[in-house]
Order: structure tokens, then C-alpha cells, then sequence
């Protein structure tokens, strides 16, 4: 009786423990399917840029003479906007931070049509959108360790995910593609928008910023190129003989970084007036993660 028992025991145990592995891969999958949506990636036209991943939706706009930008969190219930800085001229009219932003009627975030261009409305304003990137999202992985023989590559992986924050007044967000770099911050005492391509080589990083919101105690900017989709789509060349050790070099195409070398884990650069440093994220370090595709 007492063996009996125990084998009734141990049967169930290892059908709880199947059905909890189970259900943790089914868990898995459903998140991935969910994050790796076929609209996750690089948008634009002339007036917009729109950067979605699987929880986020970073979106630029010109109207007239309105320069905005909103970011959005995507749920499996509901989407909210947690941040949104509107710009007249070089002067702020809009400035929110929270959970309990009104969204605006016919609300739409992404919806793909058979030419294969996405349509969104936000705003009160339709939009259809061109795809300038495509990108996966992912779970975690280890990313590259730090090394001199493929510094080009450990830079553009290391650079490539997710970050988020939010508080009372505060909202932080950086999202970095394989061949693009978005930044959404708005604090007490500043907004710091933008939008940019940013490829690297082994010599450094050539940077080429599209879209800049800017407001502080010392710059006051609010600027998009005259026709984004071109710019944004336009492939980044890097000149190696344009980097310098001696500052930050302003081109045509860019700004160029020049590489000075790596502090364990950190990729130290040669920036605009001060150090750059770059570090390898870890499994706590971003919020969401996408394939890294070497260029």
C-alpha cells in the first residue's frame, strides 16, 4: 500500500511537472509571437517616422507647423501613451508624462495593407507609411564580448535593444536597430527626442540624426529633414579616413566618433566636446531585444 502510494505520488508529480514545462514553453512562444509581429520595425514618409517593436511605438510627426513626439506602450488588453512632447517653432506647447494620456479617437497603431505599406492614425491624422527597416525581436541572449579584431561589430550589436523607464515625471526610452537609433526623454527640466542612423566600423561610429527635439537650460531645437523618408531610407557609407582621435569630425553625411579602444566590456569613443562609452548589455540591462544582423 505504501509503495502504491508513493508511485501515485511520484506519477502525479511528473505529470504537474509536464504540464508546468508546458505550459512555460506555450508562455514563451506566445510572447515571442506577439513581439516578433510582422510590423516590428522602421517606418516613415515625408512627415513621419514611426519605429514599432513588439511592446513599443515611437512616433515622429510634422503637421504644419507642429513637430511632435509621442511614445506608446502596447499591451495584450489595452495600448497607452506614456509620453508626448509637441514642439511650435523652437517653443514647447505640449508637454505629458503618465499612464492617463488620452490616445484620441480611431486610434491605430499599425496596420499593414496589401501594397505593403502600414497604415497608423494618431492624433486625428491617417498616415501610410513605408517600411525603411524591417527588424525581429528576440529573447535574451549573451551578446559579444569586447574585442579589437571585430570592434565594428561589437559596437552595432551592443547598441542594438530596448531600454524604458517611467515615473511620476519622468519617462526614458533609447531603441536601437541594426541601422537605426531613437532616443525619447522628457524630464522636469528637459525633452530630448530623436531620431537617427547610426552605422559603425571597426574605426568607430558615424552618426546622422534626421529628426532632434530638444529642450533645455541651453538649446532650444525642434528640426526634421525636409523629406524624412529619403533621408531616413538613405544607406549610411562610412569613410575610415574621417575618423580622428583628436575630437569628433563633422561631415556631410555625419558626425564621426573615432573608436579609442575598449575598458573591459566598454567601448570608449572619441565624441563632441567629451568621452562616449558604450557598454555590452546584459539580460537586465533592456526591456526588449532585437536580432542583431551584421551589415
Amino acid at each position: 500500500m505504501i509503495m502504491a502510494y508513493f508511485v501515485k505520488r511520484i506519477s502525479e508529480m511528473a505529470l504537474l511537472f509536464a504540464v508546468t514545462v508546458i505550459s512555460c514553453l506555450t508562455t514563451s512562444c506566445v510572447e515571442c509571437s506577439v513581439a516578433e509581429t510582422e510590423i516590428a520595425g522602421v517606418w516613415a514618409d515625408a512627415d513621419c517616422e514611426f519605429v514599432r517593436t513588439g511592446r513599443f511605438a515611437l512616433c515622429f510627426e510634422r503637421a504644419g507647423s507642429e513637430l511632435s513626439s509621442s511614445l506608446y506602450m502596447i499591451g495584450k488588453r489595452d495600448t497607452v501613451l506614456v509620453g508626448r512632447a509637441v514642439f511650435v517653432g523652437d517653443s514647447v506647447v505640449v508637454r505629458e508624462v503618465g499612464r492617463d494620456i488620452p490616445v484620441g479617437n480611431g486610434f491605430d497603431l499599425g496596420t499593414l495593407q496589401s501594397d505593403g505599406r502600414l497604415h497608423i492614425s494618431a492624433g486625428g491624422r491617417d498616415r501610410l507609411l513605408v517600411n525603411v527597416e524591417k527588424i525581429d525581436m528576440c529573447a535574451p541572449y549573451e551578446m559579444r564580448k569586447a574585442s579589437p579584431l571585430m570592434s565594428g561589430a561589437c559596437m552595432q550589436q551592443w547598441c542594438t535593444g530596448v531600454k524604458y523607464s517611467l515615473d511620476m515625471q519622468s519617462v526614458g526610452f533609447e531603441c536601437g536597430t541594426n541601422r537605426h537609433s531613437y532616443a525619447f526623454y522628457i524630464t522636469p527640466d528637459m525633452i530630448y527626442c530623436r531620431a537617427a542612423r547610426l552605422r559603425f566600423s571597426d574605426r568607430g561610429g558615424l552618426f546622422a540624426q534626421n529628426i532632434r527635439l530638444m529642450s533645455n537650460a541651453a538649446e532650444h531645437t525642434a528640426r526634421m529633414a525636409a523629406d524624412n523618408l529619403a533621408e531616413s531610407s538613405a544607406p549610411l557609407t562610412v569613410d575610415d579616413s574621417k575618423f580622428s582621435l583628436d575630437g569628433c569630425v563633422f561631415d556631410a553625411d555625419g558626425i564621426y566618433w573615432s573608436l579609442i579602444g575598449f575598458d573591459g566590456d566598454v567601448a570608449v569613443l572619441n565624441g563632441c566636446g567629451e568621452i562616449y562609452r558604450f557598454d555590452r548589455p546584459d539580460a537586465d540591462d533592456l526591456i526588449e531585444w532585437i536580432v542583431f544582423e551584421r551589415y
